[in-house]
């Protein structure tokens, strides 16, 4: 089975689950408004959910695993083979997304976070198809919701608006979209999104 129809159907058994509001962004938002389906070199959806929103673990089928990595909760399939990673570069990525290190080269971001590894390092746990749910918090000052500690957060937002999502099924099933996609897409890759360009989006 082809990856894009694996994640297909991860999120529709994972939907159920969900109970509040949340929607579709990121890669998979970008092959629905380029071609109305998931991209073919996408290895994973990511989903994103307001901080009310619930997710309901118990419904999820059994062959399916969750656990927190470092910034969203991970679905995967607990039956596929866990890759084996370099846990210090995962870490070093990670550390690299958050806005406290935003600026820093990597010989800077090495020496300010390597006391913490020990004791922050997350193994990784899911193979290589998955899906991201992150919680958004809410900004009062901008009325916006925002990843907590992202790298970009000064671009990387969604209004109000936009959370409350609209309808597609573009799937085959019903799923929820930001409202104004394109202008959410304009924002995290730049004019030109509608351009297959991997280099620079991926």
């Amino acid at each position: 089975m082809e990856n894009k129809n694996i994640l297909k159907e991860m999120l529709k058994d994972l939907i159920p689950c969900i109970e509040g509001k949340w929607f579709v962004a990121d890669g998979a938002l970008l092959g629905l408004m380029r071609t109305g389906d998931l991209l073919d070199f996408d290895n994973d959806i990511d989903i994103y959910i307001l901080p009310q929103t619930k997710i309901n673990w118990d419904k999820l089928p059994n062959k399916y695993k969750h656990h927190k990595d470092y910034m969203c909760y991970k679905i995967y399939n607990g039956e596929d083979t866990v890759p084996s990673e370099n846990e210090w570069l995962r870490f070093l990525a990670y550390k690299r997304t958050c806005y406290e290190y935003y600026g820093y080269n990597r010989a800077e971001l090495t020496k300010s976070i390597s006391k913490d590894y020990r004791k922050q390092k997350v193994d990784r746990k899911y193979p290589g198809l998955w899906i991201d749910i992150f919680v958004l918090v809410y900004d009062n000052k901008h009325n916006l919701y925002r990843i907590p500690y992202h790298w970009n957060g000064s671009e990387f937002y969604f209004t109000a608006t936009e959370c409350d999502g609209m309808h597609d099924n573009r799937l085959g099933f019903d799923i929820i979209l930001p409202k104004n996609p394109k202008q959410v897409l304009e924002r995290i890759y730049g004019s030109n999104w509608i351009i297959e360009d991997k280099d620079y989006q991926y």
